[in-house]
Order: C-alpha cells, then structure tokens, then sequence
C-alpha cells in the first residue's frame, strides 16, 4: 500500500503556470487555451521536488494585469511562465516565456508553430523544456520521461473534451450538466477516449453532490465510466480516482477504496489531495494526518477557496473548532460568497455557542442559495444546539429530504433516538454517502449505545482506526525533506568528475551559448538526471552557476585585454557564452556585486 509519504519542495525549485492568453480570432477558443495551460501543469506535477502551483491558484490571475513579482510573492514560487496560444484551423502557434519571479529577468522564451494533431507531442515538449530550464537555473530534481500517450486521434472528440473539462472547472449546477454533454458528445465521436469516460464519471460524482441525480443512479453511473476508462487505458489515474470515491462513499469497500486511490497515485495523481483526507479522517479517524495533508495542499493552491474549505472541514471533523473558523474565514476572504464556507462556518460557530453569529452566516448562506440547500439543515442543528427544539422540530417533520441521514441526524440531536434510527436505517438501504461519517461524527453521540444504531454501524464493517489517536502528536510537514539517492557510485563519480573537467578545460564546450544540460551529459554519455545530481551533489552547483562561472571568467580576461578595446563588453560577454545580456548583467553583479561596467573601470584605474 502506498505509504503517502509528504514531501517538502524546495521553493526556489517552483513555477506558476499562468493562464495562457487566447489569441484566436474566436474569443469561443479560450476553453483551447486553458486546456493548453492546463495539461502543461499536469505534466510538471509529475516532476518529485519540484513545486507546481496548482490550476486554481494561477487562474486566479487570468485576465489581470499584474506585476510577476507580485504574483510570485503571492504564490511563493520562483519562476513564472506566461504564454499565448493561436489557433487557427489545424494549426497552433504557442509562445511561452519563463520570467523570474525575483526580478521579472525573462531567462527563456521560445515560439513553437505545429499541426494542431500533434498538440500532444507539443505540451510534452515544452513541459520538458521548462523542467530543463528550472533544473540549470535552480538545482537538482529527476525530470520523468514525458512520452505521453495520445489519449484521443480524433481532434473533433479533443475538442469536445476540452469543452467538458472547461465546464466541470468551474462547478456549478449548471456547468456539471453542461460538462456531461460535452463528455458524452466526446465519447460519441471517439468510443474509445479514456479521458472521456473518466472525466465524465467525475462529473456524475458531482452530479450526486448537487442533487442534480440520485445517489444510487449517478455512482452506478459514475462506476461505468470510470470501468470503461480503465478498460481503455490501465494506467488512467483520473478512471481509478473516480472508482476510489465509489467504493469509499457509494459501496463503502474500504480496502478496494484505498488500492484504486494508490493506483490513481502510482499513475499520477498527487499524494495530497480531498480524497486521502477523507479517507483518513472518516474511516482511520487519522485527523492529524488528515490536516497535514489538508494543509500540504494549500502550499500548492493557496488562493482556492476549496483548499482552505477543505481544512477548515478537516479541522470541523476533528472537533478543533477554533481552528477550523479561521480556515473557513480565509476562504471566504478569497471568496466573501462562497456559501460553503458560510454555512459551515456558521455550523461551527454554533458548535461553541457562538449563537447569533452562526445565524447570520447560515442566513447568508440561505440567501445565496435562494433559500435551497443543506444550510438549511445547519440552521435546524443550530437551532437545536441554542435549545429552540420545539421550533426545530416543528419544522423537521413537515419537510422533505433528498439525504436520509440529514433527518437521522437531526433526531439524534434531539435525542430521539426511534426517529433517528428509522431515517438511519432508510439512509442505509439509499446508501446516504453520510454513513461513512458515523464512526466519528459529532452529530450521532447520542445514538451510539443504542444496539440498533451498533447494529447499523457493524453492518458497515469498518476498519480498525489507528490507535491512540488522541495523543499523536503533529508533524511538522515543513520540516520533512526529499532525502536525495546516490545516482552514481564512488568510481563512477570521480570518472565523470574527470570527463567533466577534460570537456571545460581543454574543450571550453562553455563557449558554445547554446549548450544545455542535455548536450552536456549527451557528450558524457550520460543521463541528464545523472549530471544534475553530479553537478548539485559534488560541485555544489547548478547547471547555469557551474557553466557561467567559467563564461565570467573568460569575459574578464577578455574584458581587461587591451586588444579588445575597441569592442563592446556585452559583446565580450557574448563570446565568452554568454547567451542573452539579463542573464549575463545578473549572474555578474550576484558574482561580483557590481555591474560589468564599474568592474572594469575599478580594474583598469
């Protein structure tokens, strides 16, 4: 089972993909270049040590003008990639630059002009570039093969894929059902679509969540799809991620549930994520870990109201309910209406008899919603908690629920408990996703010695949680590190030290501006991952500092040469290997604190 090991990225070793600007003639083409961006951040994920910014978090700044240092202050990372995309009939063109968040130095930018068929091979390309850029500028991390497969050869269906993807970002009512068009009107064009399928059973999953399908109907559904997916391609993380949360919420098989989520991983999936955060708090009662990972992903997506939702749900669970008000809080300082956060944030506030301000948060929410929706539920518990039982009561039973369990609750909370277990048994037979919750949950305390309630929970078969769960204590997950391998032997290191100190003492390939990492290690015989580990490991170097360092050198004696007098120094800079002025201008002064100018002057007095 996968071990679900956290990680610490170095933050200089971190990119935000920004939105990629739509160039086309059609404004209805920015679903394209969203999808563009967005499948060049699913590739850069795949990448250990390097921090990725999650989609949400760089969407946030799309169609705003703001200063890259910002951004990158903002989002804590180092480099940023802006880009645009053109489409026009079956051709794309894509520029892309990567900018340092530091200073706002463009280090590389580069045009590419394709056949929209090999789009595919094009986002591997410059997801590999970037990769290499990010690693020679700022140190080592093993870059994976990008050999993507084509998920689709049929441009319509990637098209309409695209769509539905654009669509289910969004995640409204009405999006969803838009999503799932898209998805079936891909899957129609190409039966076999893999992405399609799970994509879609996705979107049934949230279909259930907005009441838009029953339970039973859209995760039988939702199961289909996700079966298909995996049928057509066996490494589709998306199909098994989908079939994990049908078997932890829809046929509670708490086992098959973990080994499709571990599956999802192996194939791709981050190891942070809402599902292992469930997983852990519902059915391990793991709440410490469930935090940890709850807050691991907000240092990937800090400006998404769902990521600081999402903790302040893990902190609810955990009944550390000051904590979980201020995570509620900060998303709804991203999002003052996200009604979500004010619903639950109004539950908690009445969870510590903080009364009449859980009422207005909960009536907010109710006005957001037209009056609609589980707010509605929260206002009744409040309710309840304040000792209005009555009024609640009056109310209960002349409503009508989608969910079983939400009237089960209810009634346990009113301690009456022949109530409660009748709606507890029918949410069982619906098979409510609520049930997962009934190892921990506050809400049904009061019916746990009842034997018709242990009756229910031992139908459920749940696993053993950890033990001692009330005194672990909580990592610290900044403090935990990519511990870094041995790539090479200690005779492979000294024979490569020794090639390497051949190739830029009596070769000077640092002359040749072009050379990268790649054509360095390709003349070494040797893998790219293999020198940059060398080259961090042993010289204490990244690429660019290792091969500039002798470029500066040579430009000093170049510069300080009286037969070179009559030349510029920046063209001195551009024969020393030096490739672009920013990066000669800043390597130079970081060197040597001064400009390349003042340098001189101080050395020729």
């Amino acid at each position: 089972m996968n071990n679900h090991r956290q990680v610490k990225t170095n933050s200089d070793k971190s990119i935000a993909v920004l939105p990629f600007v739509n160039m086309s003639a059609d404004p209805e083409n920015e679903y394209f270049s969203d999808g563009i961006t967005e499948e060049i951040i699913n590739a850069l994920t795949t990448i250990q040590g390097l921090k990725v910014i999650a989609r949400t978090s760089s969407f946030a700044f799309k169609n705003k003008n703001i200063d890259v240092r910002t951004i990158g202050s903002q989002l804590g990372v180092s480099t940023i990639l802006e880009g645009s995309v053109r489409k026009a009939k079956n051709r794309v063109r894509i520029t892309a630059q990567l900018i340092s968040a530091n200073d706002g130095t463009h280090f590389w930018s580069k045009n590419f002009d394709r056949e929209l068929k090999n789009i595919f091979a094009l986002q591997d390309e410059i997801s590999l570039l970037l990769a290499d850029q990010i690693r020679e500028n700022f140190g080592h991390f093993e870059i994976p093969s990008f050999s993507h497969v084509i998920p689709t050869q049929n441009m319509e269906a990637y098209d309409l894929w695209l769509k539905g993807s654009y669509h289910l970002k969004r995640k409204d009512l009405d999006d969803v059902r838009k999503s799932i068009r898209f998805f079936k009107d891909a899957i129609r064009v190409d039966p076999n679509y893999a992405d399609a399928f799970s994509l879609l059973g996705e979107a049934y999953i949230h279909a259930a969540g907005f009441g838009i399908m029953p339970t039973k109907e859209a995760h039988e559904l939702a199961r289909e799809a996700a079966e298909n997916a995996i049928a057509l391609d066996t490494e589709n993380a998306q199909g098994y991620k989908v079939l994990a949360y049908v078997k932890l919420f829809y046929d509670w098989d708490w086992e098959s549930a973990l080994a499709a989520y571990d599956k999802a991983v192996t194939y791709g999936l981050p190891d942070q994520n809402e599902f292992i955060s469930y997983y852990y708090i519902f059915i391990k009662e793991d709440f410490d870990r469930a935090i940890q990972i709850a807050k691991k992903v907000i240092e990937t997506d800090p400006l998404h109201v769902i990521t600081h939702w999402q903790l302040g749900l893990t902190y609810y669970f955990a009944r550390r309910f000051e904590e979980s008000i201020a995570a509620f809080s900060k998303a709804l300082e991203i999002d003052p209406n996200f009604g979500e956060a004010l619903r639950f944030r109004g539950l908690v506030k009445g969870c510590l008899g903080k009364y009449n301000e859980a009422l207005v948060d909960i009536n907010k929410a109710l006005g957001l919603s037209n009056g609609e929706g589980l707010a509605n539920i929260d206002m009744l518990i409040v309710k309840i908690l304040m000792g209005k039982k009555k009024e609640a009561l009056a109310i209960i039973e002349k409503s009508a629920y989608m969910d079983s369990a939400d009237p089960a609750a209810l009634y346990s909370l009113l301690k009456m408990p022949d109530e409660a277990i009748h709606w507890l048994e029918k949410a069982y037979q619906e098979r409510s996703v609520m049930l997962v919750t009934l190892k921990n949950f506050w809400v049904w305390d009061y019916l746990r010695k009842d034997a018709r309630f242990q009756e229910i929970f031992d139908r459920m078969k749940f696993p053993q949680s950890i033990e001692n769960k009330e005194s672990l204590e909580i990592v610290n997950i900044n403090q935990i590190a990519v511990t870094s391998s041995s790539l090479l032997n200690r005779d492979e290191i000294e024979a490569y030290l020794q090639q390497l100190e051949h190739l830029i003492q009596e070769e000077k390939v640092f002359t040749d501006p072009s050379l990268s990492l790649r054509q360095l290690a390709e003349k070494m015989g040797l893998h790219p991952n293999k020198l940059s580990w060398l080259l961090n490991e042993h010289i204490g170097k990244n690429f660019n500092e290792y091969i500039n360092a002798f470029r500066l050198e040579i430009f000093k004696e170049k510069a300080l040469s009286p037969e070179n007098s009559h030349l510029t120094l920046l063209g001195l800079a551009y024969e020393s290997g030096f490739n672009s002025k920013t990066v000669f201008n800043a390597f130079f002064r970081k060197t040597e604190g001064m400009t390349p100018r003042a340098w001189v002057k101080k050395k020729i007095q």
